[in-house]
């Protein structure tokens, strides 16, 4: 009994000195060799004359920015006050996907870190027990002044910002966004709310509210065209029977504009809690103000459609641009998707639709002027065209675009110049 004892210590002690030896392996082959920080965003700190005082901005801007013409610009999404920093990268994340996968506009994203929140002092109309007003003691006109004359300029100077903006507030940040939706119909074209049913049965003033004012604001205009979505945790509804009165009060006032130009969505996220319910809610608030059906485009669909390829899918999207108010562009490139140009160039050549080929890839230029990939395509659809001497100097740039920005396939596209060049050698035209 005793040796077996210490036969199972030994290999035991064996086994953990053998384990430690080839975790100590295991560590230094997967050792740090080297590292670099992964960035999505930045951080600008300006000073506002406006509000005398300096400023700290996370902005996100597309992908595409920074390769894209200057035909393209970016709806703003401006999430309010302090929740503005804890939500920033969960929501630019999602408008970072779904831009992607042409569910809705790509979008610049900002929000602010700041001590002062720039709302009205809020009557609570008993939304939160016994206390009586939600005091920020800041100048909300200010800062909208701010806004309007200093920021929104800065964002379309320096980051070909579009005249369409959305405001975000979660929960007590959503003051301000329900203050300039009842106050400043024209400072955001889309107000996104959530957590927000206890904010809406608050007011200026005792025992009036926010709904008061939404539909004041509607009878004095009723031409106005807005978008209005809130969402609320199905905890959150649990446990307060004012907030959903509130909710049923809200869709009562306003319902009468719904049949015009507000879209209002009010609704109950099921199975979530205050903060938890906030990726589904802005989830159904994209949908709510970019439905689907007009923003996932069938790109073979449109192309089949009687009349020039280029023009069909111009239209598609000019219709857009004319329902939104901003110039949205058909998509130059999509990642592993035949919804852009770059692949229905290439389905167009390959339908024998030559002609059509080339002007798709010659918007794709256009769209991606440093792209060496849209060049060499468009080589490829000219001399197909057997129009050589230009297929040649469009590879040509393609390489010279390639050794400046990505030379990843240079050695394909010299020598796809190389054989244009013997087929012109061929005709005797080199």
């Amino acid at each position: 009994m005793k040796t077996n004892n210490f036969s199972i210590i030994t290999i035991l002690l064996f086994t953990f000195i053998f384990t430690g030896k080839a975790q100590q392996s295991h560590e230094s082959s997967l050792s740090k060799i080297s590292s670099s920080p992964i960035t999505y965003a930045e951080k600008i700190t300006f000073h506002s004359k406006i509000l005398d005082e300096n400023r700290i901005m996370n902005i996100y801007v597309p992908e595409s920015f920074h390769v894209a013409s200057k035909d393209h610009t970016y709806p703003v999404v401006m999430i309010s006050g302090s929740h503005g920093v804890k939500f920033f990268q969960m929501i630019s994340g999602v408008i970072r996907h779904l831009s992607s996968v042409t569910r809705m506009p790509e979008a610049i994203v900002i929000s602010f870190e700041e001590e002062t929140h720039y709302a009205p002092n809020v009557y609570a109309n008993g939304m939160w027990g016994s206390r009586e007003k939600l005091e920020f003691n800041a100048d909300p006109d200010k800062f909208t002044k701010h806004l309007k004359e200093e920021l929104f300029p800065y964002l379309k100077e320096q980051y070909r910002a579009a005249d369409y903006r959305m405001i975000i507030g979660v929960s007590g940040s959503s003051v301000y966004p329900l203050h300039t939706f009842a106050k400043e119909p024209d400072l955001f074209q889309a107000h996104i709310t959530v957590a927000t049913a206890d904010m809406i049965g608050m007011g200026y003033k005792s025992n009036t509210t926010f709904i008061d004012t939404f539909e004041e604001s509607f009878v004095k205009n009723p031409n106005r065209k807005a978008q209005f979505y809130l969402g609320v945790s199905e905890n959150d509804i649990s446990k307060d029977k004012p907030y959903i009165k509130n909710m049923e009060e809200l869709k009562k006032r306003l319902s009468p504009f719904t049949s015009k130009n507000l879209n209002l969505k009010v609704e109950v996220i099921p199975n979530e809690d205050h903060y938890a319910c906030i990726i589904k809610a802005l989830l159904s608030s994209v949908e709510m103000i970019f439905p689907k059906e007009k923003w996932s485009p069938r790109f073979r669909e449109i192309i089949k459609q009687p009349g020039n390829a280029l023009k069909n899918i111009d239209a598609f999207h000019q219709k857009l641009s004319t329902t939104y108010g901003f110039p949205i562009l058909p998509k130059a490139e999509r990642w592993n998707s035949v919804n852009s140009l770059r692949f229905i160039g290439g389905k167009l050549l390959q339908d024998g639709r030559v002609e059509e080929s080339i002007q798709v890839f010659k918007r794709r230029i256009q769209y991606r002027p440093r792209s060496p990939w849209a060049y060499s395509s468009l080589s490829e659809a000219l001399e197909k065209n057997n129009q050589l001497n230009a297929a040649f100097e469009t590879q040509q740039k393609a390489i010279a675009l390639a050794k400046e920005y990505d030379t990843k396939y240079l050695s394909e596209y010299e020598e796809q110049l190389a054989k244009i060049k013997t087929k012109l050698e061929k005709q005797g035209k080199r």
